[in-house]
């Protein structure tokens, strides 16, 4: 029997990580395959992972079958996604996705409030896209295709009729809720007037009644559908609130009522629409057709027709539609969507280019590196809206808060309608009639509706982070945003993140009688092999050589055998039947390889700040390869402003030796440096100063950092828009190399918890006032409706007063 072989596959649907109907469909096709085990498939990289008896199954023949499967089944699923308009509470979206996956032929149903994409997997057999779109009318909600094209006309056709019909309702459907306001507004007024003249109270009645049908009816649609799925929401205690009213009499109270509570829902969807505008603004940054070159003829096709590999053709003043490396060409590129830098870079030959970047000034030739769906700004707007709709700690506790407190204020409405008049007739004294403490009761339940305290920090978290992403952050979720202020310590790495990252060979010194070209040649045979920014610096350096014509070629690096590599530390190998040793004077000692003779040089060299490799030939130092990094010019700023707020202490933690490490930590502006560590002790160093300050961020490129990201409070990784380790691994992404954006961040943080808060007070503290006031008789419906959608109204206003720059 053949050990099992794990296998990492591509696969082939359109979005593992919103379509989860197809994804489990696949994965349990897969796990039936004879020899195929553990089936695993990871939506973030859209890779399955499975453990293989090859005997069975060859890899190949998984693969193929994989794929044919996952067409099959995409095949067999819908997909559809929808902006949904006129949101303006969680509870609201919760009901709408219950509601539409109960829908007949719909396989599952996902709206995010915060983002107002609605995702729904479906039966094409079935094909409910029209119905999808009628009930979201029939709530009161607008509905706009974001599926492309052809579904836009399938759904557009069914649901509508024609586009002719379309065109003649579309302002209608568009002002059907203000006109329906102003409707019942002018009526309320009729109604007022009509009493004043002494018309009648019928008449008046009348004019009360037909304001609230036409001011109410959207909100008791929505309150019929939240009846359906058992859900007690706003809409519900506001239509039993009015219709209490108007079963007392109380007609001009109910219209206020509802024209109060419309004019306040219509200004908080309009007030979180301004969210929401910004992370569509992200997804309609890449343009929806691309220049395919194919045997020397160019063709406008979509991206999703593209495959890696293939050639696109981007003219100046377009957009890039998708990651690429530039093969021809050179031009300016304005990267702002992706990592926040408004400054057009440079790019030419070689260089990596991001989907929704505008090329500015040059004709590129691209190579086509990702597929639509796995592209930077894909990847960022599904994390923006995942984080979105992540509930922070702090939500989680008002949503416990609120499970209870609901009932209980329903409860005492009703105990204070029926105790009072009862107990009063019992008792035989005078406390009021039923109608007084009825009236009463729906105050109270007005007041109920914990709207205001709900929307408190979901409004916060997701303008924060759309601010955020505007300045080329990327916050995984609002429990990093809460965390942020109560940092106290940050740890940097050194490479990469304090300075350039890209090292470069300053010095070569030889020894044993060789020249600095063959010490350098030596190493580079080996280093070639090798993945580490040092080693590329060598190989780099080597290679300038050669095409200088300075030296002439050294070992074959293809002759190289028996390698092996000490993370962080070095490498060894055999080159032309000679041991070769690359590495620190730590690695080489404990390689057993003498030093002595190249003690005063290696001071030397780490005395100017240089990173030294020791080159040794079968044991014997052959020479020093001293290889410097420029420290970033915004470090010590950044550094500077951290220490400035209420960050206690900065730390530097590096793999490098002592003498470098504090040249490095001094330029930079970091109190303290800890050098020659491995990746397993920079873990301990984090431990250690959470023992010391409490929480601890640390700062590094999301790759070589990764467990000391991973064991810090808040992971923050350098550069993310070029790694996609860094967009996944850490919790907190600087999308470009900019230091300065980490001060901007703990700022949002502290900020966005003190609105937070201001929400929270204003909210609760109104609303007790007001419940108390209702108890003694004093507040009115309309003071409760003012308690609710109004307050709502005032903490979503500050919620998005964190969108505003730092």
């Amino acid at each position: 029997m053949v050990a099992p072989e794990r296998v990492e596959i591509p696969v082939p649907i359109p979005s593992p990580e919103t379509c989860s109907a197809c994804t489990l469909a696949l994965r349990e096709a897969v796990d039936k395959i004879p020899g195929v085990g553990g089936v695993h498939i990871d939506p973030k990289t859209s890779l399955l992972t499975a453990e293989v008896d090859t005997s069975v199954t060859g890899a190949m023949a998984l693969t193929a079958e994989v794929e044919r499967l996952g067409l099959e089944i995409a095949r067999m699923v819908g997909h559809e996604s929808w902006f949904v308009g006129g949101l303006d509470c969680p509870d609201c979206a919760k009901t709408v996705g219950v509601s539409i996956s109960r829908i007949d032929g719909v396989l599952s149903a996902d709206l995010n409030f915060a983002s107002g994409v609605l995702l729904v997997e479906y039966d094409p057999q079935v094909d409910p896209r029209a119905e999808v779109v009628r009930m979201l009318a029939a709530m009161g909600y607008e509905a706009e295709v974001l599926g492309g094209a052809e579904g836009e006309a399938a759904t557009s056709e069914q649901s509508e009729g024609s586009t002719k019909k379309r065109a003649g309702v579309g302002w209608l459907r568009a002002h059907n809720k203000d006109i329906a306001i102003v409707g019942s507004g002018l009526l309320i007024l009729l109604g007022v007037v009509l009493e004043q003249v002494g018309a009648g109270e019928v008449v008046s009645t009348i004019a009360f009644a037909a304001a609230m049908v036409i001011g109410g009816r959207f909100v008791a649609r929505r309150a019929l559908v939240s009846l359906k799925t058992r859900t007690l929401d706003m809409n519900v205690l506001m239509m039993i609130a009015v219709i209490g009213a108007a079963a007392i009499g109380e007609w001009l109270e109910g219209a206020m009522v509802v024209f109060l509570f419309a004019i306040g829902g219509a200004l908080e969807s309009r007030s979180l629409a301004k969210t929401r505008s910004s992370i569509r603004a992200l997804m309609d940054v890449a343009p929806e057709t691309v220049r395919l070159l194919h045997e020397g003829e160019e063709s406008m096709v979509p991206p999703s027709d593209v495959t890696p590999g293939q050639m696109i053709r981007v003219r100046p003043g377009e957009r890039i539609a998708l990651d690429g490396v530039v093969l021809e060409g050179s031009s300016a590129v304005d990267e702002s969507p992706i990592t926040g830098e408004s400054v057009p870079v440079e790019k030419a030959e070689g260089d990596e280019v991001f989907a929704g970047s505008l090329c500015v000034s040059g004709l590129l030739r691209i190579e086509v590196t990702k597929l639509v769906t796995q592209t930077v700004l894909a990847r960022v707007v599904y994390l923006v809206e995942e984080a979105q709709a992540q509930k922070a700690p702090f939500q989680r506790a008002v949503d416990r808060f609120t499970r209870f407190y609901t009932p209980i204020v329903v409860a005492l409405a009703v105990l204070l309608a029926t105790v009072p008049p009862i107990a009063g007739a019992a008792l035989g004294a005078d406390w009021g009639g039923f109608s007084e403490w009825f009236y009463r009761a729906l105050v109270l339940l007005v007041i109920s509706c914990p709207c205001a305290l709900v929307i408190s920090t979901p409004v916060a978290v997701v303008s924060a982070i759309t601010r955020a992403t505007k300045d080329g952050v990327l916050v995984k979720g609002g429990a990093f945003l809460e965390l942020a202020p109560q940092i106290r310590a940050v740890a940097f790495d050194k490479t990469g993140t304090l300075t350039i990252g890209r090292p470069e060979v300053a010095e070569v010194i030889a020894l044993n009688g060789s020249k600095s070209a063959d010490v350098l040649h030596l190493a580079a045979s080996i280093e070639a092999h090798s993945t580490h920014p040092l080693a590329q610096a060598v190989v780099r350096a080597a290679d300038s050589d050669l095409e200088d014509g300075a030296a002439q070629a050294g070992p074959a690096r293809d002759s190289v055998t028996q390698m092996r590599e000490t993370p962080g530390r070095g490498v060894v190998a055999v080159s032309d039947k000679t041991q070769v040793l690359v590495g620190s004077a730590t690695f080489a000692r404990d390689e057993d390889v003498d030093i002595a003779p190249a003690e005063n040089a290696l001071a030397q060299m780490e005395d100017r700040g240089y990173t030294v490799l020791v080159v040794a030939a079968d044991g014997t130092v052959e020479g020093l390869i001293g290889i410097a990094d420029s420290v970033r010019e915004n470090a010590s700023e950044a550094v500077g402003e951290l220490l400035d707020t209420r960050i206690e202490h900065a730390v530097m933690l590096t793999g490098d030796n002592e003498r470098t490490a504090e040249a490095i930590a001094g330029a930079s502006g970091v109190p303290e440096f800890r050098a020659r560590l491995l990746p397993g002790e920079k873990v301990d160093a984090v431990k250690e100063l959470q023992g010391a300050y409490g929480k601890v961020a640390m700062v590094g490129d999301g790759i070589n950092d990764a467990p000391a990201l991973a064991a810090a409070d808040i992971g923050i990784a350098m550069g993310a828009a070029g790694s996609d380790t860094a967009l996944e691994t850490a919790d907190v992404a600087l999308m470009s190399d900019d230091l300065t954006a980490l001060p901007g961040f703990f700022d949002l943080g502290r900020r966005t918890v003190a609105n937070i808060w201001q929400n929270v007070i204003v909210s609760v503290g109104v609303k007790l006032l007001v419940l108390v006031l209702a108890v003694f008789g004093v507040a009115t419906l309309w003071m409760a409706v003012f308690a609710d959608t109004g307050v709502a109204l005032l903490v979503i206003l500050n919620g998005l007063r964190l969108m505003r720059a730092r």
